[in-house]
């Protein structure tokens, strides 16, 4: 039983190598270079978890690998994993206007459009992927709740589906 997991383990590791290659070789041929609109959504999303990670004011290892995750979930280059670390980093250190983010996201992608949703839910997991949520995480997403146009109800509605304390 041991043999197959760790065959397992080492089969995860070939393959995540193999991404890193494939990811790498886009960027050469610049096939990893996000168009404008695609651009705005990394760096508002990975904007946004980098603020919601510092609300609570220290960044755990449970958010940090929530971003890594999304990244992988999302298939980016290697291009855009250094906009979107760059714009999670400007985010932590609350170099961006929480609103001002909001409202160019949403020019482009209303209430309901999928990237909204892929956003919201993004900011959802992470500000309770370590099990419980600072006051200042709901507050934080109170005001994204508002900003995307969502009714308010929304928010404690999405909750009710993670085990979280408050």
């Amino acid at each position: 039983m041991a043999d197959s997991t760790s065959a397992s383990g080492k089969f995860e590791g070939i393959r995540g190598v193999i991404n890193d290659i494939r990811l790498l070789l886009g960027d050469l041929l610049g096939l990893g270079k996000p168009d404008e609109d695609t651009r705005m959504v990394i760096e508002v999303i990975f904007g946004l978890m980098g603020y919601m990670a510092k609300a609570d004011r220290l960044v755990s290892s449970h958010e940090s690998n929530l971003a890594n995750q999304i990244m992988d979930e999302t298939d980016l280059s290697m291009t855009a994993r250094r906009i979107a670390m760059e714009a999670f980093d400007r985010g932590m250190l609350r170099n961006i206007n929480v609103h001002a983010e909001l409202l160019r996201f949403v020019d482009a992608h209303p209430a309901g459009s999928e990237p909204a949703e892929r956003l919201y839910d993004a900011l959802l997991r992470l500000a309770t992927s370590d099990g419980r949520l600072d006051p200042r995480e709901y507050e934080t997403m109170v005001q994204v709740t508002r900003d995307l146009g969502l009714p308010a109800t929304t928010l404690d509605n999405r909750l009710a589906m993670f085990n979280v304390k408050r």
